[in-house]
């Protein structure tokens, strides 16, 4: 399908649009809660639709006095190009001109949906024009550098995308179109989180807590085994965003975080550094994602899976070590094993006076749970540390922070990390978390 810059810019600036108010319903039961709809939104929308009416609007004036070329502001959410620009057409070259183009087409359906009041998806923009944007990732990019630019989220668009997320408990979702979902998770089936201006009230049932884990193996097997259900503290609500979360779980998290604030949310990463920033990607937000306003979740628990989880399970006291441990210690050096002194320097108290661990064997079996790290967990771990600083070597950190602080440190100078799946290879992992949350 052709696309015609200078035709679209005359329709779109030419037409009016109409904003309609939304009112939520009342609640009808304590437990059944209306997602906030207020004026604050409905402002943002008519404010967005005026920043690319003005947009088209320019344009008509550079088209009907003759101009060179036409100009829209851009500026990119990366890291190195985040200094403020404008996209031009015809353009220096020809990437810049269809860069150009495709922009165009996502304002002039960001507006329709603004107008209209409806919803459309990223997927949706690619399938309309799939030999303008080629593929699904210069639809998304475009989306994100958008929001960017107008400086607000990509919600207030009424752009979004089709969640990774999974949720499984006792808690339906009342959509706007007077459907219901129900999250009870059957053995293969999936409920994924929908994009909250979706929702138009939550029936939280009798949750009594929140639990978000990093990987999707984990959200099953807990999910089948009906965990949600069987917790001895109570009913509850498990979540993955299949490893760093999208933004459409964010929000919801953050949604529930805001409805709810008694409920503890809490959340089970592996054991390396990778696991802990994306512990932190729930909790404190991604750079990535600085411009969207609602994907933190501040009261965000962190449960573990932390180093003395597994340290206590694979330490072998030394007085009580086989005759055979002598023969192990020489081979230290060649990875016989791991000689540890804990003397509780890093603020961890200590796991005994003198401890070895066994590192990683290609048998399998429990000691196969523990592994070394590798450069990009190193390189991560570094990330993190400047993470905390922000450039500020003397800023305190929170006692949650210095928590994390230590656990890296601890990773590095052990050289070891382990999965979630270790607690399983140790035990049960429903009866770990029935502790963990006992003390949360």
């Amino acid at each position: 399908m052709s696309y015609n810059v200078a035709e679209v810019v005359v329709q779109l600036a030419s037409s009016s649009s109409t904003i309609s108010a939304f009112s939520p319903s009342a609640s009808q039961s304590s437990r059944i809660v209306a997602v906030p709809q207020n004026a604050i939104q409905d402002n943002q929308t008519g404010l967005v639709i005026s920043k690319i009416e003005n947009s088209f609007a320019a344009m008509v004036d550079i088209l009907a006095g003759g101009g060179d070329f036409l100009s829209i502001p851009y500026r990119s959410r990366s890291a190195s190009q985040r200094a403020q620009g404008a996209l031009r057409f015809p353009g220096s070259n020809v990437q810049e001109a269809t860069k150009f183009t495709r922009m165009m087409r996502i304002m002039e359906l960001a507006r329709e949906a603004l107008v209209s009041g409806r919803l459309i998806t990223k997927r949706n923009i690619y399938y309309q024009n799939p030999d303008l944007f080629k593929n699904q990732g210069n639809v998304d990019q475009l989306v994100d550098d958008l929001a960017f630019t107008l400086r607000v989220g990509r919600d207030a668009l009424n752009i979004v995308a089709a969640s990774q997320g999974l949720i499984a408990g006792p808690i339906k979702l009342i959509m706007k179109n007077n459907s219901i979902i129900s999250c009870f998770l059957d053995l293969d089936d999936n409920r994924s989180i929908p994009p909250i201006a979706m929702i138009r009230e939550i029936d939280f049932g009798e949750t009594r807590w929140i639990l978000v884990v990093e990987k999707e193996a984990t959200f099953r097997t807990l999910a089948v085994s009906q965990y949600w259900r069987n917790c001895v503290h109570g009913q509850g609500i498990i979540v993955t965003g299949k490893g760093y979360a999208d933004l459409a779980t964010l929000e919801f998290l953050n949604l529930v975080h805001s409805m709810r604030p008694i409920l503890p949310i809490l959340c089970v990463v592996d054991c390396d550094p990778h696991g802990i920033d994306i512990m932190r990607t729930y909790k404190y937000g991604s750079r990535s994602m600085r411009h969207e306003e609602k994907v933190i979740i501040p009261g965000l628990q962190w449960l573990g899976v932390k180093i003395e989880d597994v340290v206590r399970q694979f330490a072998v006291p030394e007085e009580e070590d086989s005759p055979q441990s002598s023969t192990d210690q020489s081979s230290q050096s060649s990875g016989g094993y791991f000689s540890i002194q804990t003397s509780g320097s890093l603020g961890i108290p200590p796991l005994q006076p003198n401890v070895q661990l066994r590192p990683q064997r290609s048998g399998g079996g429990t000691t196969g749970s523990l592994m070394s790290l590798t450069v990009t967990d190193r390189k991560t771990a570094q990330r993190i540390f400047k993470a905390m600083t922000a450039g500020d070597q003397d800023r305190e950190l929170d006692h949650e922070e210095t928590e994390q602080l230590r656990e890296l440190q601890v990773m590095l100078m052990l050289n070891m990390k382990a999965e979630i799946q270790a607690i399983d290879n140790m035990g049960d992992l429903s009866d770990w978390l029935d502790d963990k949350i006992g003390l949360a």
